[in-house]
């Protein structure tokens, strides 16, 4: 990256900025941001880059203890979540990072983009957007900088006076921000900590504005969100600092994973190879996969490394992986007893769905007489509040037994009917 640039660009297809992937915090989305924005329009492959974690906390103005810690967790957590990016009926199931290292001591991180990414942030044509990293320096929430793409996209459709507008449906909108069913069940929390977040921090910036946000309904529930925007009037100044300096790291031996996996955790390359020689890669990567396990668990107290050496000599994994396998299969099992339990359950709603039909529209087959006959005898039946909300209906409409409250109650009483026409009229 040339460090004498006034500025750095995100350019991205709009396929991906339109793909469906979690990205909550801030640290996150500036991190692989940044790291988009070494990509030179003339690239043909990804390289990998290290990032001093000095310029990226001088560029977003973060301390250098707080920066460090952000990247560790950014780096993470990025190298681990997945996209899905859909065209048609075409998808694709990838993750941002291929792999992130951070070496202790070296003040730097290097991180290198999954090469399924290459069509999205490579020799980009025809539909794409860009923008300047600095449009995202002062958002502190990752949902913000996902809204801003979104609508930066759309800015193309702006009229003549600069305005545009960005319509979701609300499922839409979760599934393309990464929000998860548990996550804000309601809606009024969506809106307090994600929309109106986005709101004023996209508007505390000049690039682009949002008038205002419209949440259309159908029934009682909002079923969709539509942003507002208008094109910027204004443009940002430069920033007078200094940019990130990126140094591009040569291309290393590619050992394979059991061995880099020993490298990250300590191992001298040397004795990795040795112990791939003497032990196998099964033993070696289950092994690898317990002190993980263990480590995440808080139960090594003493040298991760040695911990290691000792788990692979001794193959304690052996069992342990017998076990964790007898977990997954079993989770596997309760999934898939909840998910024939859920089909189950939705093919028993869908055949009651058609039987009220059917059952509905026998029953308006019939001639007028006869229909206003049987609706008496409903009349006379129904409870006091059913009563009370099919004579509401009958104000309003000759045909009341339709109201989506009725439906199911009025075709239950349909086919009593019809099974015993010996009842009163």
């Amino acid at each position: 990256m040339n460090i004498d640039e006034k500025s750095l660009t995100v350019r991205q297809a709009n396929s991906l900025i339109e793909a469906s992937y979690k990205i909550p915090s801030v640290g996150e989305g500036r991190l692989i941001r940044m790291l988009i924005a070494q990509i030179k329009p003339t690239d043909e492959d990804f390289r990998t880059y290290k990032i001093a974690v000095s310029d990226f906390a001088k560029f977003f103005g973060l301390t250098g203890g707080s920066a460090y810690d952000l990247i560790d967790k950014a780096a993470e957590s990025l190298a681990h979540r997945p996209i899905t990016i859909r065209t048609g009926k075409s998808w694709l199931h990838t993750n941002w990072l291929s792999s992130a290292e951070h070496i202790e001591g070296s003040g730097y991180v290097e991180l290198c983009f999954d090469k399924k990414l290459k069509p999205y942030l490579l020799q980009l044509k025809g539909y794409y957007k860009d923008y300047s990293l600095d449009k995202i320096i002062n958002f502190k929430s990752g949902y913000s900088i996902r809204l801003f793409e979104i609508l930066k996209a759309n800015e193309f459709k702006a009229d003549a006076k600069g305005n545009f507008k960005r319509s979701f449906e609300y499922d839409e909108l979760r599934e393309m921000l990464g929000i998860e069913k548990n996550e804000y069940p309601l809606f009024a929390d969506v809106r307090r900590n994600v929309i109106e977040t986005a709101v004023k921090e996209i508007n505390a910036n000049p690039d682009i504005t949002i008038i205002k946000v419209d949440y259309p309904k159908t029934g009682r529930k909002v079923s969709h969100v539509v942003f507002n925007c208008e094109r910027a009037r204004q443009t940002q100044l430069d920033f007078d600092d200094p940019l990130p300096k990126f140094e591009e790291v040569e291309q290393k031996k590619e050992h394979p994973e059991d061995v880099r996996e020993l490298i990250s955790m300590g191992i001298e390359e040397n004795t990795a190879y040795k112990w791939r020689k003497k032990y196998g890669a099964k033993q070696i990567a289950r092994n690898i996969a317990y002190t993980r396990a263990m480590q995440k668990s808080n139960k090594i107290r003493d040298s991760l490394s040695g911990y290691l050496a000792r788990a692979i000599a001794e193959d304690i994994a052996s069992g342990w992986e017998q076990e964790e396998q007898k977990k997954v299969d079993k989770r596997k099992t309760q999934e898939q007893a909840e998910k024939l339990k859920e089909e189950d359950e939705e093919r028993k709603r869908e055949e009651s769905k058609q039987k009220t039909q059917m059952l509905l529209s026998e029953f308006h087959a019939l001639p007028e007489n006869e229909q206003e006959a049987i609706r008496r005898i409903f009349e006379k039946q129904a409870v006091p509040i059913t009563l009370g909300m099919w004579n509401r209906e009958k104000e309003r409409n000759k045909t009341p037994e339709l109201d989506k409250k009725l439906l199911v109650t009025f075709a239950l009483f349909y086919e009593t009917y019809q099974a015993n026409l010996q009842l009163p009229v």
